[in-house]
C-alpha cells in the first residue's frame, strides 16, 4: 500500500502540529500493531481510540477526513526556564495524562487523607524508615490513593522534563521522567511534586497537568515561580526542614575530595532522621559545586537501579485486575513494569 494512501501513517503523520514525529508517535503503538490493519474502517478506529487514549487527544480531532489532533480540554502548567520548549513540553503533558488516567482506574487505595503539613507527613514516614527515603515516600504516597511511577521509556528526541504531576477526577498522580541514578535525586523529585499536590496546585481542574521541566538538583536553572517556590518548601520541609539546613551548613564550604563530602554527609545525618543524599545536595545549593556533588553520589549508590525502586512499589499497589489488556501494555511499554500473565 502506497504511504501516501495509507490511513495508518496518515494519521501518525497527522501529529505534527502538535510537535510529534510519526516516529514518536508510533512509539505509543503497541508491537503487535500492523498498519495494513488501518485499511479496514475497524482496525483504523482502534487504532485512534488508542491513540486518543495514550496521548489525551479529542477522538474526534483523529477521526476527521483529514485529522488535525488537538489535545483535550484541560489545564496544562509548565514549570520551565526554556520557554522554547513548551511545544514538547505539552506532549509531555498529554502523555503524562494519558498514563495517569490509566493508573487511576488501577489503583487499589482510595484518595485518603487531609493534606498534611511536611512536617506531618515526614513524622509518618519517619515512623517506619530512618529518613525520608524513595522507597518509603513512594509507599505512603500509594497507601494514600496517589501512584507514583517512573516512566522510563520515554520516546527519543521528545523533550524530558524532570517530572510532573497530574489529576485525573479526585485522583492525584506523580509520574517522575528524569533519567537518573541518584536515590537522592529521585526522592527531592518526588517529594516536590507532592508539594504540588499537597498545596493544592492541582485543584482547579480535573483534567489538570502540573510539568516541571527542571528542577534543583544540579546545576541546570529553576522556574521559581511562586508555585514552585511552595512546592520546594514542601519538599525540603519533608527531608528534614531546618534540621536537614543546619546539617548541611555544618558541612565543610569546599571539599577538595568528594569521599571526604561523603564521609560528613554520612556523620551528619546518622542517627538524625536524614538521608546523606539530601545533605549532599543541600550543601550543593549553598556552595554551587555541583560537579563535586556528582562525583559524591556515586558512593550513596546502591545495587539497585534507582527507577526500579519506584516502579517496584508501583508493581505491588496496581490492581492488574482492573486493567485492560491495552492498559496493561500501556503502562508496561512506558515503565518497563512486568504483569503477571492473566
Amino acid at each position: 500500500m502506497a504511504t501516501s494512501k495509507n490511513p495508518a501513517k496518515t494519521l501518525l503523520s497527522s501529529f505534527k502540529d502538535l510537535g510529534m514525529s510519526a516516529s514518536q508517535v508510533r512509539h505509543f503503538v503497541p508491537e503487535w500493531w500492523e498498519d495494513d490493519a488501518a485499511g479496514d474502517e475497524g482496525g483504523l478506529l482502534e487504532l485512534q481510540i488508542l491513540l486518543a487514549r495514550r496521548l489525551n487527544v479529542s477522538l474526534a480531532s483523529l477521526q476527521a477526513g483529514a485529522p488535525k489532533p488537538e489535545f483535550r480540554a484541560g489545564t496544562r502548567r509548565f514549570k520551565t526556564v526554556h520557554p522554547q520548549g513548551s511545544t514538547q513540553l505539552a506532549v509531555a503533558a498529554g502523555v503524562g495524562h494519558g498514563l495517569a488516567q490509566v493508573l487511576a482506574a488501577a489503583c487499589k487505595s482510595q484518595v485518603q487523607f487531609e493534606a498534611p503539613s511536611p512536617t506531618k507527613l515526614r513524622e509518618q514516614i519517619l515512623s517506619k524508615y530512618p529518613a525520608v527515603t524513595l522507597q518509603g515516600l513512594c509507599h505512603w504516597l500509594w497507601d494514600h490513593g496517589i501512584p507514583v511511577v517512573h516512566i522510563t521509556n520515554w520516546p527519543k528526541q521528545l523533550r524530558r522534563p524532570d517530572a510532573m504531576c497530574v489529576r485525573v477526577g479526585p485522583r492525584p498522580a506523580v509520574l517522575v521522567v528524569r533519567n537518573e541514578v541518584a536515590p537522592a535525586r529521585l526522592t527531592y523529585l518526588v517529594a516536590h511534586e507532592a508539594g504540588h499536590i499537597m498545596s493544592g496546585h492541582l485543584k482547579s481542574d480535573d483534567n489538570a497537568v502540573l510539568v516541571d521541566d527542571t528542577l534543583p538538583v544540579d546545576e541546570q536553572g529553576f522556574a521559581s515561580d511562586e508555585d514552585e517556590r511552595v512546592a520546594d518548601a514542601y519538599a525540603m520541609g519533608l527531608l528534614g526542614g531546618e534540621q536537614l539546613r543546619a546539617a548541611c551548613n555544618s558541612l565543610r564550604p569546599h571539599y577538595l575530595e568528594e569521599i571526604k563530602l561523603v564521609v560528613d554527609a554520612l556523620g551528619v545525618s546518622k542517627n538524625n532522621g536524614l538521608d546523606a543524599g539530601q545533605v549532599i545536595l543541600g550543601w550543593a545549593r549553598l556552595s554551587g559545586d555541583w560537579k563535586r556533588v556528582g562525583m559524591a553520589m556515586r558512593y550513596l549508590m546502591t545495587t539497585h537501579v534507582v527507577f526500579v525502586v519506584v516502579n517496584d512499589v508501583a508493581r505491588d499497589y496496581i490492581d492488574q485486575d482492573e486493567l485492560s489488556a491495552d492498559g496493561r501494555d500501556h503502562i508496561s511499554s512506558l515503565t518497563g513494569i512486568e504483569f503477571e500473565a492473566s
